[in-house]
């Protein structure tokens, strides 16, 4: 077995396609830079999250402490959105903050580590042409490989897979925004 994974991914032992060597850069950039900010909507925003990175992933850390409202309210979920200091949004999502199937109650003097894993399959092209103005041509890995027919069916069951996780997650986030609102 080599040091990647069927489509070059560093983790072998996982199935995903890796972001391209431009993408990749694009988050290092943006990382070093300080450039990431994580709006949670609603309720403020973190300037500087802590930001882990890899072939495919993004990872955000921080600490919320509420200073609001006084009585504490139960929260199932957060409507996240990701982007740079400079303006570029990048990405919007909703996130369950339950444990144990309870939501989290959120309020003054509350104080609660939150952590935002993001698998990406690309990067918007012009995204990353304005952070990387070199990047000419196809910026994504997928554009640029030759797949084998049993490399495409695996990538075919793959993305069905992950559009599957999409729709779970979408159809929990509405489950849990009725409840919120009190099933209204």
């Amino acid at each position: 077995m080599g040091d990647t994974n069927i489509f070059g991914g560093k983790n072998v032992n996982a199935l995903y396609t890796p972001l391209s060597e431009d993408e990749q850069e694009v988050l290092e950039r943006l990382a070093k830079a300080g450039q990431y900010k994580v709006k949670v909507v609603g309720w403020g925003h973190v300037d500087q999250p802590q930001v882990r990175f890899g072939d495919a992933r993004l990872q955000f850390q921080w600490k919320m402490a509420f200073t609001e409202p006084l009585v504490h309210i139960p929260v199932y979920a957060f409507d996240l959105e990701l982007w740079t200091h400079s303006g570029i949004f990048l990405l919007k999502t909703t996130q369950k903050i339950t444990v144990g199937g309870e939501p989290v109650l959120c309020g003054a003097g509350v104080e609660i580590h939150l952590a935002w894993d993001i698998q990406l399959q690309q990067i918007d092209p012009e995204i990353v042409r304005a952070i990387k103005p070199g990047a000419h041509g196809l910026t994504s890995r997928l554009g640029n490989m030759k797949l084998t027919q049993a490399q495409k069916q695996q990538l075919h069951n793959l993305r069905e897979g992950e559009a599957a996780v999409r729709k779970m997650d979408a159809d929990e986030a509405a489950k849990l925004a009725k409840k919120a609102s009190g099933g209204r």
